[in-house]
């Protein structure tokens, strides 16, 4: 993802087109053509979604793990960061710091697979460019819910399985209804004492998740 990790930090609108290019280029720079298994996590599982319902004839399965674009309602704070240019940089710069670290600091006693990642992650604040990519996904990819992507990928049959966290404050338990309602052939599951951070969290069980219900997708 641009902005995040070692990546290059672009000034542009990281919206469904801009990470649709990327995830083509990348494709084709390794070479892989169709029958893609595509996964994605949080704001992943939103870009996996919009790319699948643009290019199903590329991809045989859909796995989301904690998806965005679920129709969870934003607050008054991030609705004002969106809509209001100048007022809104200024309250990401100002407010979005805090919040990240309450976050990343709310899973610290949860075991992980990865070491040290809760200083990992907030390490990202002190790289320039960081803050700035985020807030161009909330005012892109992260702007709007997904009903009509879902809804497309439900007509065209392409297989879905999605994997939640029961203790998820990011992204809640009620989105497993949300899924059911736009596509009721999604198979779902949801991991208990999970919380947003549930690949490195709970990997064990994701993978679990992954061997059993993978197959049986493949082969309906």
């Amino acid at each position: 993802l641009y902005g995040r990790g070692y990546s290059d930090r672009p000034r542009t609108r990281q919206d469904a087109q801009f990470f649709h290019r990327q995830l083509r280029e990348l494709l084709d720079h390794v070479g892989v053509g169709d029958d893609i298994t595509l996964i994605g996590y949080s704001m992943g599982g939103a870009i996996a979604t919009s790319f699948a319902a643009e290019h199903p004839g590329r991809i045989q399965q859909l796995v989301l793990l904690a998806p965005a674009g679920m129709r969870v309602p934003a607050g008054r704070m991030i609705n004002i960061i969106r809509s209001s240019p100048l007022l809104g940089d200024w309250l990401m710069h100002a407010v979005y710091p805090r919040q990240f670290r309450k976050g990343v600091e709310a899973e610290r006693d949860l075991p992980s697979s990865v070491p040290d990642i809760g200083k990992l992650q907030t390490a990202e604040l002190d790289s320039r460019g960081f803050i700035r990519s985020v807030l161009s996904s909330l005012r892109g990819i992260l702007a709007a819910d997904q009903r009509e992507a879902h809804t497309r990928i439900a007509q065209q049959g392409l297989p879905v399985l999605a994997v939640w966290g029961r203790d998820d404050d990011v992204i809640p338990l009620s989105c497993v209804g949300t899924l059911a309602e736009w596509n009721r052939s999604a198979v779902q599951e949801v991991i208990p004492g999970a919380g947003h951070g549930l690949p490195y969290t709970h990997t064990n069980e994701v993978l679990r998740i992954l061997r059993s219900e993978l197959i049986a997708l493949a082969g309906r």
